[in-house]
């Protein structure tokens, strides 16, 4: 999918989006994750949406979107807005573990030694 093209004329990156690099709206960070929802009725808007949707079977973020298609982060931004606008994505903020009851000092610890038992050789 990084395959460069011969050289010569080559589309601009933003011509996928219509000119737009920053998504529609300010809930798509570089973490987001993306979910594929499958087959909405209707065909997928333009190659680059179909692309982004064949890497999204597994749940990736919009950061490894834009690594994976050699795109701008705003154009991969607006590109993920845009299939979810049209039902094809679902993005979902990360756990913000800070506000979660369930990871505690104890949790953390236990983690921590299970990782250097690991780490010894």
């Amino acid at each position: 999918m990084n395959e460069r093209p011969p050289p010569g004329r080559r589309p601009r990156p933003w011509s996928a989006t219509g000119g737009r690099v920053q998504p529609l709206t300010d809930d798509i960070r570089l973490d987001t994750a993306v979910i594929s929802t499958g087959q909405p009725a209707g065909p997928v808007p333009g190659t680059r949406q179909a692309e982004v949707l064949s890497l999204c079977r597994p749940v990736r973020a919009v950061a490894e979107l834009a690594a994976l298609l050699d795109l701008p982060l705003g154009i991969t931004a607006a590109l993920v807005a845009d299939l979810r606008d049209g039902g094809w994505v679902q993005t979902r903020q990360p756990l913000d573990a800070t506000d979660n009851s369930n990871v505690t000092v104890a949790l953390l610890r236990r983690l921590k030694e299970k990782l250097q038992d690991v780490n010894v050789s």
